[in-house]
């Protein structure tokens, strides 16, 4: 992280890298309505091994032919919209999670699922976390105000903004749950230096 913000697909690994889900561990979100999702390979071969764009593009054809047929199913909406972000598609994942999120469903009340929809709003309009994307984090934050990847984003948030003091009261919190001696304990350490300075110079 620098005095100048960068995009935020190159400033994710600074601070978020280790709370951000995989789109291949976001499997679990598979709903069990999904039966000819589970009895295609993908059941054969758990999303983990997938390992290539072509991959996870077929594995990602298959949730789209499911929910053509039962489109409230909210945790495969979910799953398709992290396999779109992970190819880069950030319209089409901001599209998969407003789906999830418009049905009734504990998705809903999941506050990773409204960071990582507001991280696939901003990369869709340039890598910026201006106007709807910082609701969706304050959405995160009303539903849990410690969950570090919400924190993460609040303060990267508010430093594109030049609100220093702002992103020190969230990003302060998040260094405190993060494991002393650890990279991204060292980073945001840094981070939080830098910004520090900031709010003095301002």
């Amino acid at each position: 992280m620098s005095d100048n913000l960068p995009s935020r697909r190159s400033r994710m690994p600074v601070v978020a890298t280790v709370f951000i889900f995989s789109v291949f561990a976001a499997a679990a979100y598979l709903s069990t309505k999904a039966p000819d999702v589970q009895r295609a390979e993908v059941r054969a071969g758990p999303p983990d091994v997938l390992k290539s764009p072509a991959d996870i593009e077929a594995y990602a054809g298959k949730l789209r032919a499911h929910l053509e047929q039962q489109p409230d199913d909210a945790r495969s909406w979910v799953l398709l919209a992290r396999m779109q972000a992970e190819l880069e598609r950030f319209p089409q994942a901001t599209q998969a999670y407003e789906k999830a999120l418009a049905l009734p469903s504990k998705v809903a009340r999941d506050p990773l699922v409204w960071c990582e929809y507001a991280d696939a709003l901003g990369m869709a309009q340039g890598g910026k976390l201006a106007g709807k994307p910082r609701e969706l984090i304050a959405r995160a934050l009303a539903l849990d105000a410690h969950h570090p990847k919400a924190l993460e984003m609040a303060g990267s948030a508010a430093y594109e903004q030049g609100n220093f003091e702002e992103t020190l009261r969230y990003w302060r919190p998040l260094l405190a749950t993060l494991g002393a001696g650890s990279r991204e304990h060292r980073e945001l350490t840094d981070a939080i230096a830098r910004t520090e300075r900031l709010a003095a110079a301002k």
